[in-house]
């Protein structure tokens, strides 16, 4: 008989293809062969029946894990999605190793990071973050709590920064530069002001550039509450559209007042005044003479 070894391989089995093995069953006899075959579809059924060494069961699209309890699988704390483009994880996600990312993400619990975390798209987590290694994103980043950085947060270029340095906008992204070489910007929000007109004033922004269109007239610009964002300060300013017959009514909302009137008025050509908010009225605090 030929060594074992010696017979040629099969690398692709069919379902039909035997085994030679050993019945254990037989007691030893000389009339008793106990070398046996057995085909490789009876060896796979015997593998997934309920008589196999693996039991167990688990929830449609939850991930299996081996229990404790024997040779068993249950569910894990990972799901799968549907259409397998996305997985869950209901509890802490510890990462100890390189953690790359291409897609967007979104965290409800916390997220610990050792290693590198590298971020192609948006984060968004709900709970604390922990760095001790790298984070980088190149998406928008929104931590609903706290975050800890032990390491290096890299900018824009793939800097880390050196000390006394400060993160700075681009305009499209963020870089480390010297805090003296950081330059501060107001941008404005642009509002169009027409005789008759009005409009409230709702944008984040804190300086408001007026432009005129038509003939002359009196434009109502209405202030936020002074109690909504107490301490608050607007600027607002005008180009040369803006005449001795255009007026400009900075008012203030509701019972509200400005400099104890109803409104401050703005009527010529480069001018503007700057407004404050004590948490219950509107202060002027500077204005063009």
């Amino acid at each position: 008989m030929a060594i074992i070894y010696s017979y040629p391989k099969v690398t692709t089995p069919l379902a039909t293809d035997v085994l030679v093995l050993t019945d254990t069953t037989l007691t030893a006899g000389k009339r008793k062969n106990k070398t046996k075959s057995l085909a490789l579809s009876d060896l796979a059924s015997y593998v997934i029946s309920s008589t196999s060494v693996i039991t167990g069961s688990g929830t449609l699209n939850t991930i299996p894990l081996f229990t404790p309890s024997g040779v068993k699988l249950g569910n894990s704390i990972i799901t799968q999605a549907v259409s397998g483009q996305g997985v869950t994880v209901t509890g802490q996600l510890d990462v100890t190793q390189d953690f790359n990312v291409t897609g967007s993400t979104e965290l409800f619990s916390s997220l610990t990071v050792e290693g590198v975390a590298t971020f192609n798209d948006e984060v968004e987590c709900n709970n604390n973050v922990t760095v001790q290694g790298v984070f980088a994103a190149d998406g928008n980043s929104v931590f609903s709590g706290s975050l800890t950085i032990d390491e290096q947060l890299i900018d824009g270029t793939g800097g880390s920064g050196t000390a006394g340095q400060v993160l700075s906008s681009t305009g499209t992204g963020v870089e480390w530069v010297d805090s003296s070489a950081a330059i501060t910007k107001l941008i404005p929000y642009f509002q169009l002001a027409t005789p008759g007109g009005s409009a409230t004033y709702t944008q984040s922004n804190n300086i408001v550039d007026f432009d005129w269109s038509g003939g002359s007239g009196t434009y109502e610009y209405i202030l936020p509450s002074a109690t909504a964002i107490p301490y608050r300060k607007i600027r607002f300013v005008n180009n040369s559209t803006i005449t001795a017959s255009d007026k400009i009514h900075i008012t203030a909302p509701g019972t509200e007042t400005i400099d104890g009137g109803s409104f401050y008025e703005i009527n010529k050509a480069y001018n503007g005044c700057a407004v404050w908010s004590d948490g219950t009225q509107w202060i002027v605090i500077q204005a063009k003479a």
